[in-house]
């Protein structure tokens, strides 16, 4: 059974599972992260169908166990992505070589990966390169072993300039993509892209919805039209329009649900192999006892919550407002 997981405010180890009809299902307690998660969102992250969780340097099974310890997190080692299934963590690591005295180095970029249960291996080299850079980074962004492929992204200084797509099983390269400016949007198993055309003051001029590798363009939308996230299954998009969020169909652009509000969309989550998407509105936060300190409120971000299925069916998550977990 797929779960959509939440953390509890004020008990930011402590995660609430719900099925997709938005019914409580499973609780969980990651208590070896205790004490280390000073708020509520950070450093958790849940696999797409609810089936683990990471927290570094632990690794959990769907229980709440805790199946791997790993080495701490070290700069340029970034394994933090979960394929669809739950099975597999993937990522990239950085490698500089020392400085010499003219300030030369280099610079090397491993696709890695490991399962649930045990350590990252180096799948394969993408990348060399003759100097340190300062402001590029990659980061993974898909990691799909259905399609036995993973997307990496480019990034430099603030923007996403390009992505790689590799074979998970070799990483081996099967093709570019690569952008001038602009927010493009990523499908959940990295196939597809949206990618729009703005305006000197960021607004949206259009917006083209294309295959990355081959670059097929499956659709073309005018201006005012942010896309924001696709389903799982690269049929249906989040998008915002004039402020409010809509759920459309890529290929028609049919709105098939609509929000009632103007207000602010902090993420989205995908229901693997589904058109099921659950849309989180940041809400006004709230004072919850910090988790370091009994004695403390903290103030804490919160999230409304409303699942969105492809018949145009909605379900809200209550008013209790929970704050959503990471996704990787």
């Amino acid at each position: 059974m797929d779960l959509l997981y939440f953390q509890v405010p004020g008990s930011p180890t402590w995660l609430i599972g719900y099925d997709w009809s938005g019914t409580p299902r499973a609780t969980v307690h990651l208590k070896e992260l205790d004490g280390h998660v000073d708020e509520i969102g950070s450093g958790i992250s849940v696999a797409p169908n609810g089936s683990g969780f990471l927290g570094s340097p632990y690794t959990f099974d769907r229980l709440g166990q805790m199946v791997y310890q790993g080495p701490p997190p070290e700069k340029g080692s970034l394994n933090s992505t979960w394929s669809e299934d739950g099975q597999l963590l993937c990522g990239v690591e950085e490698a500089n070589s020392a400085i010499d005295s003219n300030g030369a180095g280099t610079s090397d970029y491993y696709f890695v990966r490991r399962t649930a249960t045990g350590p990252s291996t180096r799948v394969a080299r993408f990348l060399h390169l003759d100097f340190v850079p300062g402001d590029m980074g990659f980061s993974l962004y898909a990691c799909s072993r259905g399609l036995n492929r993973a997307l990496v992204v480019r990034t430099v200084c603030c923007g996403i300039q390009g992505a790689l797509v590799l074979r998970m099983s070799d990483g081996a390269l099967l093709g570019t993509w690569s952008r001038d400016a602009g927010s493009p949007v990523f499908s959940p198993d990295g196939q597809e892209v949206a990618d729009p055309t703005w305006t000197p003051d960021g607004k949206t001029v259009s917006t083209e919805v294309r295959l990355i590798l081959g670059g097929t363009v499956m659709a073309r939308y005018g201006a005012g039209i942010d896309f924001r996230a696709f389903s799982a299954n690269n049929r249906y998009a989040v998008v915002t329009v004039a402020g409010r969020t809509q759920v459309i169909e890529v290929s028609t652009r049919r709105v098939v649900w609509r929000d009632d509000q103007v207000r602010p969309l902090s993420r989205v989550w995908a229901r693997p192999a589904s058109a099921d998407m659950a849309l989180a509105f940041t809400a006004p936060p709230v004072q919850v006892p910090c988790p370091s300190a009994s004695s403390s409120l903290c103030t804490n971000p919160i999230d409304e919550v409303v699942i969105v299925h492809a018949d145009g069916t909605s379900i809200g998550l209550g008013s209790d407002l929970l704050m959503p977990a990471t996704w990787g």
